[in-house]
């Protein structure tokens, strides 16, 4: 009985451990469309709700490609931390298939920043302790 509780304890280890990394960030991938199509060139930000101060805690991004995928990664790593967060998305006038060059920093936003306030976000998301595959989202 002994030998059998170590195995399960060590399978549930070493599934556990292939989940997260050592700065409890879990893989994030979701996927972003403007009208139906992939909104290339888009970045997505992760800002975790309850968090004091935002500027303390890293916030993941992504950038959304050619086929509408992103994945979250940030200084500390690929993925986020477990929780709820507000999910911004800006779309710089420029970003995209085909534009050879990033776009300048003060280009506009195709969305119009109606994406970019965590305190009051129309996109939402949850991060769970696992790989974490997230519903589309659509904006306009």
């Amino acid at each position: 009985m002994r030998l059998f509780l170590s195995v399960v304890t060590a399978a549930l280890t070493l599934s556990c451990m292939s989940c997260g990394n050592s700065a409890g960030l879990y893989p994030v991938r979701g996927k972003v469309l403007f009208k139906g199509e992939p909104a290339s060139g888009a970045t997505v930000t992760f800002v975790r709700k309850g968090v004091a101060d935002p500027q303390t805690e890293p916030t993941p991004q992504g950038v959304v490609q050619e086929d509408g995928t992103f994945t979250l990664a940030g200084p500390t790593g690929a993925g986020a931390l477990p929780g709820e967060y507000a999910v911004l998305v800006e779309w710089k006038e420029g970003a995209g298939k085909g534009r050879g060059r990033a776009p300048a920093l003060n280009a506009p936003d195709r969305l119009k920043q109606r994406y970019l306030d965590p305190n009051k976000p129309l996109l939402k998301a949850t991060v769970e302790a696992k790989s974490n595959n997230l519903p589309t989202f659509e904006v306009e």
